[in-house]
């Protein structure tokens, strides 16, 4: 950037079109990477948070981060900040969950605290980030994105609408998933060591 320019501050994209983000507040912008099928989109570039759909609350985005929180408090997410994610773009298979928002660890930190809450832990989980970076290396080449692991119901599914286009897609997701995997594993273990693994398991706890 050239020091003679101005710095325009996110806030300045405040608008109708740029709802403010449910975690920092900051101004959302069209996520543009995301494949037609996804609809429209938004991320923030302060936090990192991606929502898809409907932009909603602080309160929605919580909701939606505590819905696979387990039986022990601990919530598993997938890192819109991670090494695979920035990546492979709209490829990506953290794209295809049940989730209205792709939370990264800055947008968490920044969410809970509305309900004065902390992260009290995180830890990587390189066997699932491992099998969402081979899903999302088989992503780049079909129409349809996570067909394998949504047939196991590790991720949701989005079958092409066109027969001969599922049909190919079920011989390229063969085909490549030996290669995907060899690709998948060392991509995965970066990210996981620069701390931008592909999922984590968290515990947050009452300030």
């Amino acid at each position: 950037m050239r020091p003679d320019l101005p710095t325009v501050p996110l806030e300045a994209g405040a608008g109708p079109e740029n709802p403010p983000c449910p975690a920092c507040g900051e101004p959302l912008f069209v996520w543009v990477e995301l494949p037609v099928e996804t609809g429209l989109a938004h991320r923030c570039e302060a936090c990192g948070l991606g929502v898809l759909g409907r932009t909603g609350t602080t309160g929605d985005a919580l909701a939606d981060l505590d819905h696979d929180s387990g039986e022990d408090g601990a919530i598993i997410f997938e890192n819109r900040a991670s090494f695979q994610s920035q990546l492979t773009g709209g490829a990506w298979s953290g794209l295809g969950t049940d989730r209205a928002y792709r939370f990264t660890p800055e947008s968490i930190v920044r969410l809970v605290s509305n309900r004065d809450q902390v992260l009290d832990s995180s830890r990587w989980l390189p066997g699932t980030g491992i099998l969402m970076m081979w899903q999302s290396g088989i992503n780049m080449f079909t129409f349809g994105h996570n067909l394998a692991l949504g047939r196991f119901g590790r991720a949701r599914a989005t079958p092409s609408r066109k027969a001969w286009r599922r049909r190919l897609d079920a011989f390229i997701t063969v085909v490549l998933a030996v290669p995907s995997m060899l690709f998948a594993v060392p991509v995965e273990l970066i990210g996981g060591l620069i701390g931008r693994g592909g999922a984590s398991r968290i515990r947050l706890k009452v300030l």
